[in-house]
Parts: structure tokens; sequence; C-alpha cells
């Protein structure tokens, strides 16, 4: 079985590989450098708090990724040690969870420890994150944390009615050469993926219903419980797509816009937007950590709106109230109405608390 789609690994040998990532940083475009200097200016701060000591700029890189694709980005990051001990050092994954970020690959023995060219991502989700290959070891979400796939509760089920409905919902009316098998692969994919990340004979039961011409979706206190099997359902079937070489993740992209960009430096403002009350007092917001995670996306969705540097320098003094919204029109008249565009865009995909 085929455990990387060609992105992912594509993702694993690039994105993930410290020993080159100077030099593929500099064949990106400008929006890809002004996301990777975000990613920078938030896991700073992250990492002193982690590890309880500031850590040298030239000793660590940081990209913005998205392992459970909900458009608010997570934190990679890796920092370099030749006698790294596995705690200070090393790989990092910084989640937004509630009202704090947790690095969430502390809890793993040795995963500080991988090397960048050994992480890779699987071909499925589990409980939303993408799962997570560190060396030879696979890794799904619990819910708040990566930990081993061998110490999920697995089920067994009788799927002959899954078979027989999914073979008939995948099925085309004039089927092509060699179509019978592979559908009945991918169905049989899907049936082992069920057992694998614990579904239940009700859940499935259900799920076979849906794939028949009539099915009354649950309402009212039921339909929470029935998004959670679709959902796990859908993420299988691309899951199984991945594995078939017809789908992929795309975990490290976010839509940067059609504006020409410029590289922009974004620390300034990302260090005095947190403090604003307007930002902290936000009722999606409510904690630093959060407010610091929405001024991250607003510094990559301004630029999308075509803010520049002027503008951003304008911003930033705005948010430590040295001047006045008229101060801000003056200077340029548009500058509000493009921060509020990106306000918008970053609130509407901010997580729950």
């Amino acid at each position: 079985m085929k455990l990387f789609s060609t992105r992912a690994m594509a993702f694993a040998l690039a994105l993930l590989c410290a020993s080159i990532a100077s030099a593929w940083a500099q064949q990106q475009n400008i929006p890809q450098e002004n996301s990777d200097a975000i990613a920078r200016a938030l896991a700073g701060p992250l990492l002193q708090r982690q590890t309880g000591a500031a850590v040298s700029a030239d000793k660590f890189w940081a990209y913005e990724v998205d392992f459970n694709l909900d458009g608010f980005s997570e934190l990679y990051v890796y920092v370099s040690d030749p006698v790294c001990d596995g705690v200070k050092c090393g790989l990092f994954l910084f989640v937004l969870e509630g009202d704090s970020y947790r690095e969430v690959l502390g809890d793993i023995p040795g995963a500080r420890l991988t090397p960048p060219d050994r992480v890779g991502l699987g071909a499925f989700k589990r409980n939303s994150f993408i799962d997570l290959q560190l060396d030879q070891k696979l890794f799904g979400w619990t819910g708040d944390r990566y930990a081993d796939v061998s110490t999920f509760p697995a089920t067994s089920l009788d799927g002959a009615g899954f078979i027989a409905a999914c073979q008939k919902s995948r099925s085309n009316e004039q089927p092509e050469e060699g179509e019978a098998e592979r559908v009945a692969g991918e169905c049989q994919c899907q049936f082992n993926r069920f057992q694998a990340i614990g579904f239940t004979q009700a859940d499935l039961d259900q799920y076979v219903a849906s794939l028949g011409e009539k099915f009354d979706y649950p309402t009212g206190d039921k339909e929470k419980a029935w998004q959670a099997i679709a959902t796990s359902a859908s993420d299988t079937a691309t899951g199984c797509d991945i594995i078939g070489g017809k789908s992929q993740w795309q975990p490290a992209y976010f839509n940067h816009g059609d504006q020409t960009q410029e590289k922009l430096d974004f620390s300034d403002f990302i260090a005095a937007c947190p403090a604003q009350d307007f930002i902290l007092g936000n009722r999606k917001v409510g904690s630093l950590d959060r407010a610091f995670g929405l001024c991250g996306c607003l510094a990559r969705e301004m630029p999308t709106q075509g803010v520049k540097q002027e503008g951003l320098d304008l911003l930033t003094q705005y948010y430590r109230d040295e001047i006045s919204d008229s101060d801000v029109d003056a200077g340029n008249a548009d500058l509000l109405a493009e921060h509020d565009k990106a306000s918008d865009a970053c609130l509407s995909q901010f997580p729950a608390k």
C-alpha cells in the first residue's frame, strides 16, 4: 500500500528538509516568502515559551501548514543544534487549541529528533488532522495531540452491505474496461479504513443507508453525530483516492489572492497587534494566544487585499494607538477598508474555542 501521495512526498522532501530550507526559500514567490516571514515571527515567541529561552533567528526555520485543512494555519518549526537534546531543539508543531497554542510533538518519545527528511504526511485524516509519518512510525490525531496509530482502537465490522452499496454508487452506467476492479479496490480500501478508525456497526449501517436513493438526514440532537460520520466517511474516501493517485491533500497551500505583492516586514505589526483592544476583545478571540494567531492571519491576508509596506507601517502605528482613523485615511484612503476585508476573511475561518 502506498503511504504518501506525490505531493505529500514533495512536501516532506522540500518543505520539511532543514538542510535545503534556505536554498528552497529563495526559489519561492513573494507571497510564499511573506508567509514564511509571518511563520517565523509567530514561532519565535512560541519557541521561547516552550524552551524557556530565546532562540536565535539563525537557528530555526518555520512554515505555515494546515494539517486539519480548516484554512487556519498551524506552525511547523525546526530548531537546529548539532548536539540536539530532543527537548529544546528539533521538530515542533504548534496548534491553536482553545485559548492557547500547544506544542503537540513533545509527548511523542523521540519525535523532536526525527530527521526532517524523514517526516511526511499519510494518505488519511483522523479526527480532522492528516496522519503524520515520523521516520518509520505513523501517528494520528487523538483530538488534542498526535499518537501512534497502533494505540487507537479498531473494530471488526460486517461490510457486505457497505461493499455492495459503495460499488453501486461509484460505478458508471457504462463501465469502462477495468472499472469494476478499480471500484472494488476503492470500496475495500474504505471499508478497511472504517475498521481502522473505530467505526461502529451502527455508524457503518447509517452511512450505507445514506448511499441509497432515500435517506432521511438526521436533524436536531442527532445531526451532529451524523455530521461526524459523514465527515469521516468523506475523509476516508479522499484518503483512498490519494492512495490510488486520484487526489491529494494540500496542507501547505494558502490563498494569497491575485494582488501583486512585495516582500514585507511584518515583525512590528505582529508585535503590536495582539494587545489592541478590538483584537483581544473580539468575541471569537478573548485570549492573548488567540489574538496572536489572528494577528498572524491578518498579516498574511492584508497583502492579498493590496496592502503594501507603507500601509502596513501605518496600521502598526494605528494598532499602537499612535494615530487615529482620520490619520490613516489621510495617509491611505483605502487602507482601513482593505484591513477590514482581511479581518473578515480571518475571522470567518478562525478556530472555535
